[in-house]
């Protein structure tokens, strides 16, 4: 079994403070879904990969999905962190 090439940089990272957020990972039919737990309990972030434009625009997300925050930086993982559910309903 070979060993994760990223532990060398992981574990001296995992040693320093830092706010992490509380998710489960999910694999849904042609997404992935973190499922957020704590203060973000009731966030769900799906995500799926395309390999062209024409891939992108014939995808279809599912009625459950309620916005495109694609590009929306409240949404990456160095803000969720800290986001409050106020901010990121906004």
């Amino acid at each position: 079994m070979n060993a994760c090439p990223f532990r060398v940089e992981h574990d001296p990272l995992a040693l320093l403070p830092a706010a992490v957020p509380s998710k489960m990972r999910f694999s849904v039919p042609s997404l992935g879904a973190d499922v957020f737990e704590g203060p973000l309990s009731g966030l769900v972030l799906a995500g799926t990969e395309v390999s062209d434009v024409g891939g992108w625009l014939a995808f279809v997300p599912p009625a459950w999905c309620v916005a495109e925050v694609t590009d929306d930086v409240r949404f990456g993982g160095g803000m969720l962190v800290s986001a409050s559910r106020r901010e990121l309903s906004a």
